[in-house]
């Protein structure tokens, strides 16, 4: 199973249109408009720095953006925080905020 994982390509990532979302912030919580589907969305610190991150780059796996966000705070980066960002990636991505994009 280890040997079939590393042959496959990590997913890239990108945001559908960071222009179409307007952002308002209250400490570590934070609402983003999103102007394409009329949704608004309650996001957590993290969410939102994950968010804003994938907006600064054409296209990012969620391995590059861990390391992105874990300079930002000089926190390692180990296993764990890269799935969890995976898995938020995929919930933006149910809202319709992200999607799996071509590198």
């Amino acid at each position: 199973m280890q040997a079939s994982r590393q042959g496959e390509a990590e997913p890239c990532w990108s945001t559908l249109a960071d222009d179409a979302l307007y952002w308002e912030s209250w400490g570590e919580l934070h609402a983003v408009f999103d102007r394409l589907s009329g949704e608004t969305h309650l996001l957590p610190d993290l969410t939102a720095r994950v968010l804003r991150k994938l907006g600064e780059r054409t296209s990012i796996t969620a391995r590059q953006l861990s390391e992105a966000l874990c300079e930002e705070t000089d926190e390692s980066c180990d296993d764990q925080l890269v799935m969890d960002i995976t898995r938020l990636l995929q919930q933006l991505q149910a809202l319709g905020l992200v999607e799996k994009s071509t590198p």
